[in-house]
């Protein structure tokens, strides 16, 4: 990792001394700094085309090929071409500046321009999303470089395949001759043997299919198809049934593979894989010689002529396997039926309705560039969500189909933009279910083809290709098609909201599981699980086994996820499995190993699913004998308040904390596993509450009433209600009005909330006063910290205050006087401070602030020069516009966004111990961590919102990470109170003054200011001038680099090791300290939150201390808002701030973290008045140098008693 001292000159430059922000504010091209996007690991956006390009240009130039690079302006410049050069300042901009003052600067539109503004408006979504798709469109096309190589190279290949002499003939079960040539049979072990011959001849005709024939092509799938129409002395009458046909279609890849590597210098490589996952249908993949290998490959397809079967033979309905050849004492009934074998069919109609599909593909779609490009962006949609390989995707063949289908429907037409037949594609999946009314191509009036009811009998999903006999989603389940159909309405949503960020949700952004789910699942299996389990959902007749040709599992894996369905109910919207995309093996190694582990996400209705009831049918319904099956002994009879009786499962104590309830549906998924599948409860990994432990309060061992501190949050929150109403009802000479809690704690984001307890704070170093404890300087243990609410009130309006600061401050502490005998008369601690009255309420401490409007005008009033007065923007009238007008606004929203998800508080809570845990929520302010939390729940494209704390912190570090802060404004919409011309301002501004704005910018309607004349530029620039105030001094560029990268990695680490049990989610919030010049050790005993820290394991000190206690009706003030360590962190930061800068953890850390400023460091001009901290060096030419060790020393004797040790990197 970088070193931060590299970039920290940075840091320095952020703002003027006097704290205003300077012109250094924003990333200028002169900063001493890499790129935001450097450091971390980019895994999302589009492939690029040219991931390669320079090396594999270098290649294709030494074989002579002319690259075309990416000129299309080779006739000249037109005059789209000189506007953008004018624009950019290139060439032409020289001589239309000169015309600068004659107004000719911009050229009027031509008539191709006003027809395409025209065209936009009608046909897209914006301008700004017709520009995106456009240029993503033009990166994922294959170039036409590319397909007149692979039309080159296919041409040559061509010829040479059918140039190669015929074969002899072998036995079809024969592997003798592949043992030979060294190539190993590609069928499943388990595939029972077939009788009949092989003959391989070269093939009839050789063409593109699929996408590339289609002009559907993109980089994402760097893969070509190519069809082998096999002569027919190849191919037997009969090779239709009992596995023939799949048998010989892998024999003659594996005879056409060995010529290939023995004689073709065409080919640099060969290898296995499978056709959509499916076992039975390995395909050779080829990769071409040469730079054209580098970027694609090429997978053979053998297809039988198409005269030579019917494709009723091959319908659902029809068995092509019979018993007899596969069971051993088989008593064959004359008048039964052959079996079905519908998957076998359908492996085998693949191939025989393959040129028919081309063909009308061809015809159909491949002749309409906006169809086409309609096609691309749902292949880029379907691959950035991992939906478009493997083993019930939905592949390219089927989108095409679909669209052919919409054609016929009218749905789509020719038309129509690029964007409206991604939109309408769309639309179909997300308003159809394939799972109940399935979608047919095929003749409804003849009498040949098969109902749609009856493929639903078979299939679960169910997609008719134009034969009727082919269903083309044979492959797909039902836990499949319901991700899509999620996935599709979630895009119809993004689409229909016309944000900013829609492209980027829908196209660019790559869908990661552990972030999409709110909770994961591993199951682990053993080989004779799986066996048990198929032969157990197999019961027919041993034809349904043989129907999966060795493929046993999407039989288990579909039959598992179904179950869970069921069991689960309505506590998860999606089940969501792990995609498995297929791997290839070389020709002469065995199939990989099948992987027995089935790994899955839960999306959760969060409502439902912290339900401590399953509720089963009545006592009298005839459904309470399947529930009883299903749920066993764990079912039990209860009786209801209603008075009804009904099979019911409780799966928690009532009394069981918010942080436990969320962990119900593991409970559901392990109970159903263990129950229909006998897995053991120690073979299922669930991912869920692990990072949540980190919110336990440790101070309280009864974990399961804490929990993960939403319940104290809660009752803090109502103790502030009932104190609210107390203030209220005071006899005051002014009358409270209204009472606003500042507190993190209203907002829900208070990472440990304060207990509310009375008594004796148990320390040696406390002394108890008459009314309140002090600290001694008696040796000891320094007593827990104790947490102050901040409350701030407003008084009736009066027209007696003064027009004095001063004077108001002191008409204020009287008030706090007045409260304090009135709160005092009804046993109520409270005293009074210069500031604040602070009160100890039912256990909780909080420290009172009386508010006065008036006064942010009165700190506004600066003194000119020749006396007169004007209203400015000074710091203290700002601090005081955060506190009376903004902060009990966002509060108020943040608030509202805790009780519609309630998820947010553990979220933000875990998004800022994981801040606080890197050292860096002491360079970032609480409320900014809170802010961008708000975002990902108003704006949770391309996902739901989260509900469960851990994937928010997830989705928090993943903003983080892949967010340019330099270019990207955070607009974080609370209340909805945003107009659109607030944004639109809001961006405008944003760019155009960029280097002077925070280097994180966050923006929320409570900033914006009311004025009176909106078109007055004076009341415009009012308006805004406080946004973004959270940020603009904190964090620096510096900070936010550090950000990304700690993100990044923490990310990293995530996707490779989520579904691991050996994954340690506490590992995130253990800091590294390599990149420190110094570490200051501190003492454990002198912290006060030393209980708050990520390995806090003294048991020794661990109290039974619950939620809430009631006391004395007289409560002894304790020593409140005592923290030694980050009083010492500020006394370092205001002397040697200039030199270093500081890192500490505020839960409990134990290290605070040095880092010197490069530049500080060096040797500069000696300076009477800034020779403190320095020592002097040189004798002809004087320098002045940092002391570090009289610093360090300093570090030392101002921590004495705290610092237990300093340890120095590179001394």
């Amino acid at each position: 990792m970088k070193k931060i001292s590299e970039d920290i000159e940075v840091g320095e430059d952020q703002g003027s001394s006097d704290g205003e922000p300077s012109s250094e504010d924003g990333l200028s091209e002169g900063d001493d700094v890499e790129d935001e996007n450097e450091g971390v690991e980019e895994d999302e956006g589009i492939e690029d085309d040219d991931g390669e390009e320079e090396d594999d240009d270098d290649d294709e130039d030494d074989e002579g090929e002319e690259d075309d690079g990416m000129d299309e302006n080779e006739d000249g410049e037109n005059e789209g071409g000189k506007r953008k050069m004018l624009e950019q300042g290139g060439g032409v901009a020289k001589s239309a500046k000169k015309d600068k003052d004659s107004g000719n600067l911009y050229k009027p539109p031509t008539v191709d321009e006003l027809n395409t503004l025209r065209e936009t408006q009608m046909l897209y979504h914006s301008n700004l999303f017709r520009m995106q798709m456009e240029e993503v469109l033009g990166e994922v096309s294959i170039k036409a470089k590319h397909s007149q190589q692979l039309e080159k190279w296919m041409d040559q290949f061509s010829t040479f395949i059918k140039a190669l002499p015929a074969s002899s003939s072998f036995q079809l079960d024969s592997t003798e001759w592949m043992e030979t040539k060294n190539i190993r049979n590609p069928m499943p072990d388990d595939v029972p043997k077939v009788s009949g011959t092989f003959l391989f001849m070269a093939p009839r005709s050789m063409q593109f299919i699929g996408s590339f024939l289609s002009n559907t092509a993109t980089t994402q799938n760097r893969t070509v198809d190519v069809m082998l129409v096999l002569p027919r002395d190849c191919v037997h009458a009969n090779d239709w049934q009992n596995g023939r046909w799949l048998v010989k279609r892998a024999k003659y890849l594996s005879w056409l593979a060995a010529e290939l590597k023995e004689k073709s210098d065409l080919v640099s490589d060969l290898s296995w894989t499978t056709h959509l996952g499916c076992e039975s249908r390995p395909i050779l993949q080829v990769t071409p010689s040469g730079g054209l290998g580098k970027k694609w490959k090429v997978n053979l397809f053998p297809v039988p002529p198409s005269e030579m079967f019917r494709i009723g033979r091959f319908a659902p309905t029809k068995g092509s396997l019979h018993p007899k050849l596969y069971m051993k004492n088989y008593e064959e009934d004359k008048d039964a039926e052959i079996p079905l074998s519908p998957y076998y069919n359908w492996a085998c109609g693949m191939d025989i309705r393959m040129e028919e599909h081309a063909q009308l593909m061809q015809e159909s779609i491949s002749q309409n560039l906006n169809i086409t490009q309609g096609i691309k962006l749902v292949k880029i949609w379907l691959a950035q969500r991992k939906l478009d390989k493997g083993i019930g995707c939905m592949s390219g063949h089927m989108v095409s189909l679909l669209v052919v289908y919409l054609l016929r429907k009218r749905k789509i037409n020719t038309q129509m933009s690029a964007y409206q037949v991604y939109r309408n594609i769309i639309l179909a999946i997300s308003n159809s279910d394939w799972t109940k009314e399935g979608l047919s191509m095929g003749p409804t009036a003849s009498q040949d083809t098969v109902p749609l009811e009856s493929y639903h009998q078979i299939y679960e999903v169910v997609f008719v290709d134009p034969s009727g006999m082919l269903n083309l989603a044979s492959a797909m389940s039902t836990t499949d098609f319901l991700r899509i159909k999620h996935e599709a309405g979630l895009a119809m949503k993004i689409l229909d909201s016309s944000a900013a960020e829609s492209f980027e949700s829908l196209f660019i952004r790559k869908i990661e599981l552990h972030q999409m789910c709110d909770q994961l699942v591993s199951v682990q299996f053993d080989d004779s699980d799986v066996k048990r389990i198929f032969n157990s959902i197999m019961t027919e007749t041993q034809v349904c086994r043989l129907d999966r040709m060795g493929d046993m599992r999407s039989p288990v894996w579909s039959s598992v996820l179904k179950t869970l369905r069921f069991g689960l109910g309505e506590r998860a919207t999606l089940l969501v499995p792990q995609r498995m995309v297929p791997e290839t093996w070389p020709l002469d190694g065995s199939r990989p190993d099948p992987v027995w582990k089935l790994d899955f996400g839960l999306v959760l209705n969060p409502t439902a699913a912290p339900a401590l009831l399953t509720k089963g049918p009545s006592a009298d319904s005839p459904e309470v004998k399947e529930f009883q099956d299903f749920w066993g002994k764990k079912s039990t009879l209860r009786r209801f308040q209603d008075g009804s009786f009904h099979e019911a499962i409780l799966w928690a104590d009532p009394k069981v904390a918010t942080g436990q309830r969320r962990l119900i549906p593991g409970d559901v998924v392990k109970q159903v596993l263990q129950l229909h599948y006998g897995i053991p409860m120690k073979k299922v990994l669930y991912v869920a509450g692990q990072m949540e432990n980190l919110l336990h309060m440790p101070e309280s061992s009864k974990k399961q009433e804490y929990g993960t501190g939403e319940e104290a949050t809660t009752l803090a929150i109502q103790a502030f209600d009932r104190l609210a109403r107390k203030l209220r009802s005071l006899e005051l000479p002014l009358k409270i009005t209204t009472v606003h809690s500042t507190s993190e704690v209203s907002r829900h984001a208070r990472v440990f909330p304060p207990l509310g307890k009375n008594g004796k704070q148990q320390s040696e170093k406390v002394v108890i006063r008459e009314d309140h404890m002090e600290l001694s300087n008696e040796d000891g243990v320094c007593p827990l910290f104790t947490f102050a609410m901040n409350v701030i009130v407003f008084l009736e309006m009066s027209g007696k205050w003064p027009d004095d600061v001063l004077a108001i401050q002191a008409i204020k502490a009287e008030f706090y006087k007045n409260m304090s005998d009135l709160l005092e008369k009804d046993n109520i601690t409270a005293i009074v401070f210069p500031r604040f009255l602070q009160v100890l309420w039912e256990g909780y401490v909080f420290r009172i602030e009386v508010c006065y409007r008036r006064e942010i005008y009165l700190q506004r009033l600066v003194e000119t020069p020749d006396g007169d007065w004007k209203e400015k923007d000074t710091e203290a009238a700002i601090n005081l516009e955060k506190q009376m007008e903004m902060v009990p606004k966002i509060t108020t929203s943040l608030a509202s966004i805790q009780s519609e998800h309630p998820s947010f508080s553990g979220g933000v809570r875990l998004a800022k111990r994981w801040m606080a845990s890197q050292m860096l929520l002491d360079h970032c302010p609480h409320l900014a961590v809170e802010l961008l939390v708000a975002h990902l729940y108003l704006n949770p494209d391309p996902y739901l919102v989260p509900h469960t704390p851990h994937v928010t912190l997830l989705r928090f570090l993943h903003l983080l990470a892949h967010t340019d802060w330099k270019t990207t404004p955070i607009f974080v919409n609370l209340s909805e109170a945003f107009t659109v011309e607030d944004q639109a301002e809001l961006s405008r501004r944003f760019s155009s003054q960029r280097e002077s704005l925070p280097s994180m910018f966050i923006a929320t309607p409570h900033e914006l200011r009311t004025v009176a004349d909106p078109d007055n530029p004076e009341d415009v620039n009012h308006r805004y001038k406080l946004t973004s105030v959270w940020t603009r001094n904190e964090p620096t560029l510096l900070i936010v680099y550090r950000m990304k990268q700690l993100a990044g990695v923490a990310l990293s680490l995530i996707s490779e090791s989520a579904f691991s049990s050996q994954m340690d989610f506490t590992s995130l919030f253990r800091p590294s300290l390599e990149d420190f010049d110094v570490t200051i050790k501190l003492n454990c005993q002198e912290l006060s939150r030393r209980k708050e820290a990520v390995d806090w394991k003294n048991l020794d000190e661990k109290k039974d201390v619950p939620l809430h206690q009631t006391g004395n009706n007289r409560g002894i003030m304790p020593v409140v808002m005592y923290d030694a360590a980050s009083m010492y962190l500020e006394e370092l930061k205001e002397a040697y701030s200039h030199l270093a800068l500081f890192f500490y953890d505020e839960h409990g850390g134990g290290v605070i973290g040095v880092v010197w400023n490069p530049k500080a460091l060096s040797a500069q001009d000696f300076k009477i008045g800034s020779l403190m901290g320095h020592k002097l060096v040189g004798v002809k030419e004087v320098k002045q140098i940092v002391n570090v060790d009289a610093i360090i020393e300093d570090f030392r004797v101002i921590g004495t008693g705290l610092v237990e040790s300093i340890s120095i990197k590179n001394q």
